[in-house]
């Protein structure tokens, strides 16, 4: 009974977010019963590989695309393992996957949201360029050419879980949404953010670049900026290597 309560947990935990697992353990669930949080200030993050519809067909050569389905699911393994592997990345929540695109959040909780020093806004920056470098790697290995954009906003959403069977945990709000705007209306190998999210990010020494006012559906003009680089790396001994800048040019 206690191996068997050990893997239902461990399942568990691989569906939902160890909180929201833990509500379901501790009570029995009605069918009808609405668990949602509203949550103050959550980073999201939609990272997609642009160009994969381009890679997928299906041949008898591969299977009848089932390589191609195979070569996407080490990729997202890869951002897993990222994520689960890497302590800086604790405050991260995985999702879910839509097709190619990956996304993630931060800030879901008391025990990974950081109100004052917005530590998990900034982790999430961190991940997004870590999984620019990690696709890199893979393209190198792999002989491809996959390109990803990602998308990063900041703001208040409503966390929760919809369905009886197979229950679904899911964010929503109009953070959401724009997060993934800043997706859709980014550029290949660059990572787009609202003005919200540049404003705590230059704020901490991030590298930024403004791209210039884009037309988002939904939401009119907005002024978004690319992420380049994180704070610049800080020697003890000569000081710091390298300057922050920001530098803006017109669409």
């Amino acid at each position: 009974m206690e191996e068997l309560q050990a893997y239902n947990r461990r399942l568990l935990h691989n569906i939902l977010p160890k909180d929201v697992a833990a509500h379901f353990l501790a009570q029995e669930r009605r069918n009808d019963e609405l668990y949602y949080q509203s949550c103050e200030c959550v980073a999201v993050m939609f990272a997609s590989i642009s160009n994969f519809s381009e890679f997928y067909v299906e041949l008898e050569a591969n299977n009848e695309g089932v390589e191609c389905l195979r070569l996407l699911n080490e990729i997202i393994a890869d951002f897993d393992e990222v994520s689960e592997s890497e302590d800086q990345f604790r405050q991260l929540e995985k999702i879910k996957t839509i097709g190619s695109t990956y996304m993630a959040a931060s800030g879901l909780n008391d025990s990974t949201y950081d109100k004052v020093g917005k530590s998990h806004i900034k982790a999430l920056a961190d991940f997004a360029m870590r999984l620019m470098d990690q696709m890199k790697y893979i393209n190198e290995h792999s002989f491809n050419n996959f390109q990803m954009k990602i998308g990063l906003n900041i703001g208040p959403v409503v966390a929760g879980v919809i369905g009886a069977r197979k229950p679904q945990y899911d964010i929503w709000g109009n953070t959401v949404n724009v997060a993934s705007r800043m997706d859709s209306t980014g550029v290949p190998d660059r990572i787009q953010v609202t003005t919200d999210m540049y404003q705590v990010l230059a704020a901490n020494g991030y590298q930024l670049e403004c791209r210039g006012v884009v037309k988002v559906k939904g939401k009119g003009e907005m002024t978004t900026y690319f992420l380049n680089e994180g704070p610049p790396i800080i020697c003890p001994h000569q000081g710091v290597v390298g300057c922050v800048y920001i530098t803006c040019r017109t669409m």
